[in-house]
């Protein structure tokens, strides 16, 4: 008699193996076949769940960016409109050893977004989904152009994911708080 497999404690088993193969040798080394190895077993293992290369990289994601709201909705909790506003653009994780892993998986995304078309409409869905948010966050915070502090927001808070790829000691967190809230509060507001 087959045994039960709980579908969701496989994918959890899945997306930490992903993460332990992209920080040993690198997001570009994440397969389908290095993860299952990686699990000890065949890529059979893998592939009942997610089928290909793109999906095991959303699993991880897609689990990062929930644990990520829910950390950014308590940080959020009781601020004005402004600090909102402010805290949704430059907001960051917790940092912990699996971040820079999870920062590299999204830059994985951004290379290879298109060719394959699983990960350009993910990245598209969840940047549409971001700036609906940050536009609602705008306008109730007051900026007198809304769309315009949404793009801007946008680009502070994509543009530090590269910056820090490219030189983390020099782009860390702090640094591009005080940069992306400079700017920010540099936009006039209308109330």
């Amino acid at each position: 008699m087959p045994k039960d497999i709980d579908r969701e404690a496989r994918l959890q088993a899945i997306a930490e193996a992903t993460i332990r193969v992209a920080r040993s040798a690198g997001a570009n080394a994440v397969t389908i076949r290095a993860v299952a190895r990686e699990l000890g077993g065949s890529t059979t293992l893998v592939t009942n769940y997610l089928p290909s290369r793109a999906e095991l990289i959303l699993n991880v994601l897609d689990r990062a960016s929930a644990r990520w709201r829910a950390e950014y909705e308590g940080a959020a909790d009781g601020l004005s409109p402004v600090e909102r506003f402010e805290a949704l653009v430059s907001w960051e994780p917790e940092p912990d050893e699996v971040e820079p892993v999870l920062r590299a998986l999204i830059l994985e995304i951004v290379a290879n977004a298109e060719t394959e078309p699983a990960l350009r409409d993910a990245l598209r869905r969840e940047s549409e989904a971001y700036r609906t948010v940050l536009h609602r966050a705008a306008r109730e915070a007051g900026y007198a152009d809304p769309a315009l502090a949404t793009e801007l927001g946008y680009l502070l808070l994509r543009g530090s994911y590269f910056a820090n790829a490219e030189d983390p000691a020099y782009w860390h967190a702090a640094r591009t708080r005080e940069i992306t809230l400079s700017a920010l509060r540099a936009l006039p507001r209308g109330r």
